[in-house]
């Protein structure tokens, strides 16, 4: 059976069961590796290259801050700050 194409409202999906206190966490990659040019964040995980570039190195609390980043910049795109 093949794979339904990632949508980036597949990244809200797995943000909505994660936990982030369990080890070990899964990766924010959904398959969509397109870094937009205006964030510098990948268009699929919001992810930086930095935190693609260390995802496999980091321990599982560095993990937890790369979740936790994410977490913020897709509650930033919902809400954002109008001036």
């Amino acid at each position: 059976m093949r794979r339904k194409p990632a949508r980036p409202e597949d990244l809200d999906v797995l943000i909505s069961y994660l936990d982030i206190d369990a080890t070990p966490l899964p990766s924010p990659c959904i398959g969509i590796c397109r870094v937009d040019a205006r964030t510098s964040y990948c268009s699929g995980c919001m992810r930086t290259i930095d935190e693609i570039t260390v995802w496999g190195a980091v321990e599982h609390e560095g993990r937890r801050q790369i979740w936790r980043n994410i977490i913020a910049r897709r509650a930033a795109l919902r809400d954002p700050v109008v001036r």
